[in-house]
């Protein structure tokens, strides 16, 4: 589906959720949407929503449709029994002021679903497909993970200093910082703990 943050809208929704969930299209709501889900998954989907709110308060704007935000949750079917499904969710497109306006959210059955781990919140990286550990990248400010996506890319403390006009010092100095803030004896230990889930 496609979520219009303006109007706090699904401006569309494919026909396999109508089918899936046994809602009439017509008359579902974002609203509706929140009311289906199961009463003990609540305080879990604002917890990573918040997640992925600090998140992408750290990135550019460029950099916000590089991710995929997914976690599980369950919601109730028309026929009054409950389904799980893992929300995958990324950016579509970006206002005048390079705020989000439109997010694209799809839905993906799990219907082996026993019991949920107790955080399956993760983010795919699309440029670099695979996902990252969310909990270490939340540690950095918008600041550091900029230079940390320049290192992934290959840039030297000398190149970032030159492409973010700044010293070379200031940038070896968000270098350490970035390291003590994950625990990480290098960036090598770094982006390999970044990508643990293949």
């Amino acid at each position: 589906m496609i979520y219009d943050y303006n109007s706090g809208t699904i401006s569309y929704a494919h026909p396999a959720f109508w089918k899936i969930t046994g809602y009439d299209p017509q008359i579902f709501d974002i609203q509706t949407l929140r009311e289906i889900i199961h009463p003990d998954d609540m305080e879990y989907i604002i917890k990573c929503e918040e997640k992925d709110i600090t998140f992408k308060n750290k990135l550019s704007e460029n950099q916000l449709f590089n991710y995929i935000f997914s976690y599980s949750y369950r919601i109730k079917t028309a026929s009054d029994t409950y389904i799980t499904v893992r929300q995958n969710s990324q950016v579509l497109e970006l206002n005048p002021h390079g705020e989000i306006s439109r997010c694209y959210v799809s839905h993906q059955l799990i219907e082996e679903f026993r019991t949920r781990s107790e955080d399956d919140y993760r983010i795919y990286d699309k440029a670099h497909g695979s996902f990252i550990e969310p909990d270490t990248l939340l540690k950095l400010t918008k600041r550091e993970m900029e230079i940390l996506q320049l290192i992934k890319e290959g840039y030297n403390s000398a190149e970032i200093a030159e492409k973010l006009c700044t010293s070379k010092y200031t940038i070896d100095t968000h270098r350490k910082n970035i390291l003590n803030k994950t625990n990480s004896a290098n960036f090598i230990d770094l982006i390999r703990k970044l990508n643990l889930y293949k």
